[in-house]
């Protein structure tokens, strides 16, 4: 008895259900473009390749000075180096105890008639 009340509020439900609507299939077609938009889009292509190539123009060109001032910084730092050891050199040579031991190994004697003071 049980399944015949189960079988009858199936059936009583199945009644009670709306049968479902088929859904109607859409159709989709493209749109064409219009000229301007096609102009529009190949030359916003054509200003983004363009701006592209600014851009790795401008890298390379910055690179290149950047190597130039690190060429230059070196040769700088080199010449400097330079200029101090002969500045050092010329100390060493103008030295008074070199010029004593020139004087000593010729037999030359100093005497305050001979020396004259020169101020810079």
């Amino acid at each position: 008895m049980r399944e015949e009340s189960t079988a009858r509020n199936l059936q009583e439900y199945q009644e009670v259900q709306p049968k479902p609507v088929e859904q109607p299939v859409v159709k989709t077609h493209s749109v064409s473009l219009s000229k301007f938009e096609t102009v529009s889009i190949v030359g916003l292509a054509l200003l983004t390749l363009a701006l592209m190539v600014a851009v790795v123009s401008l890298k390379v060109s910055m690179t290149s000075s950047q190597n130039e001032l690190d060429s230059l910084t070196t040769q700088i730092s080199k010449t400097n180096t330079s200029t101090v050891n002969l500045r050092q050199e010329i100390s060493e040579l103008s030295s008074f105890d070199r010029f004593s031991s020139f004087a000593k190994k010729h037999n030359l004697k100093m005497s305050d008639n001979n020396v004259r003071n020169i101020s810079k």
